[in-house]
């Protein structure tokens, strides 16, 4: 029996990631990349999406292009295969294409479409709401921090994660919003989506080159804060729109980079440190440890844990795609938020090379 066929469209960093671990857990695999000559041993890379042979025939195609090629890529899939199952990385499009990728997926009713984003299978945060069930019952959840700091300015530099359509909104945004809905209440991250963030407290610090570097969005919804931070030139690099303490202090050598989640329910604080953890000492903690910390009057625990985020999600996606009794639903509802996030930053006034709009703080932690 052949193996299943995925071919990963587009071999940058996220193409590069899907390929290695698609090729680990079993998968045949091929690359469509016009720029790239040399693949691993047994991957074979064609120029164009129509060189791609029909034997073996593609079971699912990967799509890992930059997000201004998603929408092309998809059509050139259906229209070679219009019952194709295609995996595309977060963000499927751009936030004004989502009427035509809808109405393009409606006119190909046999096709499937996953989108890919790790946060939304990541085990950590089931951890994290049954650890607050045990140590927090009946308390409800009063505020929610997630912060995703980065400096991405060498690989900004050398061309690569650089988004001028969505500015800082396109890099980890989504990512965050994926843990902000395993952690909100039913219904409560659905009236988040919809709120408009020019009504409540935005920060962004403006670039003229790279659209925008840094944001901290605090919005208040049925009573519960919500504080979202990301950065991607380094957490402490922006005088306008500084870090916030709660994030903590990068970590100091390897990768720089931090993943918060932060719940308060009740008098308990949990606090969720994604991979990379780095001790007290320095000591960087294997790939794909986690730490969670607990936090309240007379409560304290502290635990580490392994949950690759990636892998799950890569197995689900296949399984949704190739076994999964019904067509998944494409939630475009992510992309619509980043967008109107993106609008309200361009629509504020400030110096060239940095700006930010202050509303009264809604709410805090």
């Amino acid at each position: 029996m052949s193996r299943t066929h995925v071919c990963v469209i587009g071999y940058g960093v996220a193409g590069r990631l899907h390929e290695r671990l698609l090729r680990a857990l079993g998968f045949h695999v091929s690359v469509v990349d016009p720029a790239v000559d040399a693949l691993p041993p047994g991957v074979p890379v064609y120029r164009r999406t129509a060189d791609v042979p029909r034997r073996p025939a593609v079971d699912v195609w990967s799509v890992c292009s930059p997000t201004a090629h998603h929408l092309t890529a998809v059509a050139e899939v259906l229209d070679r295969d219009p019952a194709a199952r295609l995996l595309v990385e977060k963000p499927v499009c751009r936030s004004d294409e989502g009427p035509a990728l809808t109405a393009l997926l409606a006119r190909h009713e046999h096709a499937r479409l996953v989108v890919m984003n790790q946060y939304r299978h990541a085990q950590a945060v089931a951890v994290l709401r049954s650890v607050r069930q045990e140590f927090a019952p009946g308390q409800p959840v009063s505020g929610v921090r997630v912060g995703f700091g980065k400096d991405r300015r060498e690989d900004i530099a050398a061309g690569r994660f650089v988004d001028h359509d969505y500015g800082v909104f396109g890099y980890e945004w989504l990512h965050m919003l994926a843990l902000v809905s395993g952690v909100l209440p039913a219904g409560v991250y659905d009236r988040y989506l919809a709120t408009d963030p020019a009504e409540h407290d935005v920060r962004v610090a403006l670039d003229p080159a790279l659209t925008s570097t840094a944001a901290h969005e605090i919005t208040l919804v049925d009573g519960i804060a919500v504080e979202l931070y990301s950065t991607v030139v380094g957490a402490g690099s922006h005088a306008l729109v500084p870090a916030p303490k709660w994030l903590g202090p990068a970590h100091e050598g390897g990768e720089s980079r931090q993943r918060l989640v932060e719940i308060a329910a009740g008098p308990v604080r949990f606090t969720l440190e994604l991979d990379p953890v780095v001790l007290k000492n320095g000591t960087p903690l294997p790939r794909n440890t986690h730490r969670l910390l607990v936090e309240g009057p007379g409560v304290r625990h502290d635990w580490l844990f392994h949950d690759s985020p990636m892998d799950n999600a890569l197995r689900w996606s296949m399984g949704a795609l190739l076994t999964g009794p019904a067509r998944p639903a494409v939630d475009l509802r992510p992309i619509a938020r980043i967008g109107r996030l993106a609008r309200t930053a361009r629509s504020l006034e400030g110096p060239p090379s940095g700006a930010h709009r202050h509303a009264t703080p809604t709410a805090s932690l």
